[in-house]
């Protein structure tokens, strides 16, 4: 009996601890709050860039926190694929971001003659668009693969595009692998097949 009560509060402290992984799906928007908060004056667009840095390489590190947490075994090859590829959007989209705020920061006049404006933008531009297509790719691939279940995959596919990747890159993603963590199913195949009533 005593066994069975230890077993039960067992699960109990580590359903406890497992909501709280939820919690660093809020460490991205803070980040780039705080990032905007302490920038230095004059504000301007320049912080915007600024914020979404910060925002952004958040994101990236929480994404592979949970990718480490998870197991990256625990992966299909595609899945492994799409997220490397969703990884190298972001990247690309704080290298942006980085360069048009280098380029607008106490720049006199018109901020879009700065060296590196319009390369940035084209480099944010270019992460989000590959942030999209990895984001719908792992998506699919988990639906398909019935590593998720389907509904889940189209919330995830939604995700990917509802915030828009400029805003908030792969969303649906970060929900997928928190879900896949906290609930301790690691992207195992569901059965298609209903239980008998």
């Amino acid at each position: 009996m005593v066994a069975l009560e230890l077993a039960i509060g067992d699960v109990r402290a580590e359903r406890r601890r497992s909501r709280w992984l939820y919690a660093l799906a809020a460490l991205p928007p803070i980040v780039g709050i705080v990032t905007a908060l302490l920038a230095l004056e004059p504000h301007g667009h320049w912080v915007e860039h600024l914020s979404s840095m910060g925002f952004k390489s958040t994101q990236l590190a929480v994404l592979l926190t949970l990718l480490a947490l998870l197991g990256w075994r625990t992966l299909s090859a595609p899945l492994a694929v799409a997220l490397a590829v969703i990884g190298a959007g972001i990247v690309l989209q704080v290298f942006g971001d980085a360069q048009v705020a280098g380029a607008i920061w106490r720049t006199t006049g018109d901020p879009g003659f700065g060296s590196g404006y319009a390369a940035g933008h084209d480099n944010s531009g270019l992460g989000d668009l590959i942030v999209v297509l990895g984001g719908f790719g792992f998506a699919i691939i988990a639906g398909l693969s019935r590593r998720v279940r389907a509904w889940q995959a189209i919330c995830a596919a939604v995700l990917v595009i509802v915030p828009p990747p400029f805003l908030w890159p792969a969303a649906g993603v970060l929900l997928l692998l928190l879900h896949a963590v906290a609930s301790g199913s690691g992207f195992a195949r569901h059965s298609a097949a209903r239980p008998m009533q």
